[in-house]
């Protein structure tokens, strides 16, 4: 068994530790069956995460690409007004910009080949996930949520590795696993949440 260690109770005060001490604490508490057991995921479920992990690093990796091009010419006065952002008929557009000054043209060319090639890494990450996604061990999992409203198969193939065992799970601790429940510090009169990023959700503390 292997287990979770924010989980282990442990008396106030205690300051001592030694192997000792915590051999007999952890042999007490898994008598009592207070000790909670932390699922352990398979080398393919590992590699499974870390291709979705990657996935989603690439995504923010191409936003921030982004960002940087359009910023770019935006201080310099040009923006596009031909309708909706990063289609074809907008890269056609970036791809004939050009600017008065050398320095600043080689700024914006090297900007937007580091779009480009986050772009190719982002697409040919898609296209693994969705294979394994169509044919795997996983697929099952994925087709029950991606037949609601909004959730694309890269969101439901991401769930399914993540979470792993859903039937250790309960619809009362599924939203603390994904770190959906806020944080609350309440004591008499006064009420305090807070959101999983520490933001302060509105109630009764100033």
């Amino acid at each position: 068994m292997v287990a979770a260690p924010s989980k282990l109770q442990r008396p106030a005060g205690d300051r001592v530790k030694t192997d000792v001490r915590d051999a007999r604490h952890l042999a007490r508490l898994l008598h009592l069956g207070e000790i909670v057991a932390v699922a352990m995921p398979s080398a393919e479920r590992e590699a499974a995460r870390d291709l979705v992990r990657a996935r989603e690093d690439a995504r923010r990796d191409l936003m921030s690409a982004r960002h940087r091009v359009s910023k770019l010419l935006l201080r310099h006065g040009i923006v596009y007004y031909s309708g909706r952002p990063w289609t074809c008929r907008h890269d056609h557009w970036l791809r004939s910009q050009r600017l008065p000054q050398s320095g600043t043209q080689l700024a914006f060319d090297t900007a937007y080949d580091a779009m480009i090639a986050t772009l190719g890494r982002r697409d040919r990450l898609d296209e693994v996930v969705t294979a394994m996604a169509a044919d795997s061990e996983y697929t099952p999992v994925v087709s029950r949520p991606g037949c609601l409203r909004g959730v694309s198969t890269l969101t439901a193939f991401g769930l399914a590795v993540e979470v792993g065992e859903w039937e250790r799970l309960s619809g009362r601790t599924i939203g603390a696993f994904l770190g959906l429940v806020p944080s609350e510090y309440s004591s008499g009169g006064r009420r305090e949440q807070r959101e999983t990023d520490g933001a302060q959700l509105d109630g009764d503390a100033a």
